[in-house]
């Protein structure tokens, strides 16, 4: 009989010497569609026993094992506003990274542990995940569990829930104790700044500087006030003058004493050279005396002879001492008082030179008190005519800032639990139908492969028959 055209040719186990040469050696890998359908209707009854398995298992799962549910809670995370150099900006409370971080690592495993302490008795593990939905500010709280463990999963959602809003309100707390001092502060200097005494306070002490500050330009514009201070000064300037030409007059006595000293000089040397000449002429009459000295007469001009030649020797003495060291003595002490003079004129020229000084800059210095307080009073009666203005100004600043601060206090967003944690509505998971529907392939291809490897085994053992017939 003629085999199908699409049929692969096996060789025989009985030739096994003729494999190479009848069939390439790439035909024993080929697949025979026929004969593969032919092997699965042999082994039907192991397909449909795996399939009928399968079907039981999936009916069993389907229908005895408890459905899960979703039980979830979302969290808005508080923001705060920040004044920025480009405006007012909303800050969050903390970024949704660390509320997240917080969840996981503190306010879970704390209310798992709290719910541990309370119920004793339980000691099933619940799991709760947080996660943040992207690009949001949202952080999601879920966990997947049985209907029987409602309770226990809202209860520690809610714990967890309580955790972070607490945490969170007490920077919101801090934040708008802030806001609210900051708000109180701004009304009671609005209320400063609309009193009509604040502005007439303001008023009156302006009205005052600029009356001060006119009376003292009419003193600086007044001759008379600079006639005191000049007159004074060219008072002390006469004195000074005074003593300058008193100073001069004893330098040009000291000066005449000093020249006539060697006038005195002259006299005193004269005056020696006379005694030293009556004392030499006193000597040779003494001589004479001694040699004709035989009355008493003789004696008696002898002792006079000797008595003047003392009397000219003492006085010569005294002249010599006052020649050589008395009249020395006086030209040092008046050297001295020509020095001590001249410093004194010098001392004296330049007080003179700093009265004139002064007398020079007092017109001056007036001049230029003039120039300094006349734009004072521009800007004293430039402020006085703007005050109004300025107060009003003042107030509408003051009540942009007090409504900048309402605005802050009115935008201020605390964390909250969009809703409350719940349970969802249908069970998560397949449904039954697709279970059964999964368990049917599923069990029909454990039938194909369990009967492929039938097959498989059945062929083994006739190629051990052929290779050991005996």
């Amino acid at each position: 009989m003629s085999e199908p055209a699409n049929k692969i040719h096996t060789l025989s186990p009985a030739t096994p010497s003729n494999i190479t040469e009848q069939q390439p050696w790439y035909e024993e890998d080929s697949i025979n569609l026929v004969d593969l359908w032919l092997e699965l209707v042999k082994h039907r009854t192991i397909i449909f026993t795996s399939v009928a398995l399968a079907l039981i298992a999936g009916l069993l799962v389907a229908f005895l094992l408890p459905q899960k549910y979703n039980y979830t809670t979302t969290i808005e995370i508080g923001s705060t506003l920040t004044q920025t150099t480009s405006g007012t900006v909303p800050q969050l409370i903390d970024p949704p990274e660390t509320v997240l971080a917080k969840i996981q690592e503190s306010y879970t495993p704390l209310a798992q542990q709290q719910f541990h302490k309370t119920h004793p008795d339980n000691n099933t593990f619940y799991k709760i995940d947080a996660r943040i939905p992207k690009d949001s500010q949202l952080v999601v709280l879920e966990a997947k569990g049985a209907e029987k463990d409602n309770a226990n999963y809202l209860q520690q959602l809610q714990t967890i829930t309580e955790y972070l809003l607490q945490d969170h309100q007490r920077v919101m707390n801090v934040y708008q104790a802030r806001l609210n001092n900051q708000l109180a502060q701004a009304k009671i200097k609005l209320d400063e700044i609309t009193d009509p005494s604040t502005l007439a306070t303001q008023q009156k002490q302006l009205e005052s500087k600029l009356n001060s500050a006119r009376i003292k330009l009419d003193e600086l514009r007044d001759p008379r006030v600079l006639a005191v201070p000049r007159q004074q000064l060219e008072n002390r300037l006469a004195r000074e003058e005074k003593q300058l030409i008193d100073l001069k007059d004893q330098a040009k006595l000291i000066k005449a004493r000093y020249q006539s000293l060697d006038e005195i000089d002259t006299l005193l040397k004269q005056q020696v050279t006379d005694l030293e000449s009556q004392i030499n002429s006193s000597l040779t009459q003494r001589k004479r005396a001694i040699g004709s000295m035989q009355s008493e007469s003789a004696a008696m001009a002898m002792l006079l002879i000797d008595n003047g030649i003392q009397q000219n020797r003492t006085r010569l003495a005294a002249l010599q001492e006052r020649l050589f060291i008395g009249q020395q003595n006086l030209r040092l002490e008046l050297e001295e008082k020509i020095a001590t003079n001249l410093r004194s004129q010098n001392i004296q020229n330049k007080l003179i030179d700093k009265t004139n000084s002064e007398l020079s800059r007092l017109d001056i210095g007036n001049q230029r008190a003039l120039q300094r307080h006349q734009p004072e009073i521009g800007k004293l009666e430039e402020k006085l005519t703007k005050l109004s203005a300025d107060t009003r100004r003042s107030i509408e600043r003051q009540q942009h800032s007090i409504t900048q601060i309402e605005a802050q206090l009115d935008n201020l967003k605390a964390t909250r639990a969009i809703a409350p944690p719940m349970q969802s509505l249908q069970p998560t998971g397949p449904g039954k139908s697709l279970i059964i529907i999964l368990s049917l392939m599923l069990g029909l291809m454990l039938g194909v492969f369990a009967a492929f490897f039938a097959s498989f085994l059945h062929k083994v053992k006739q190629q051990k028959m052929v290779a050991n017939p005996s």
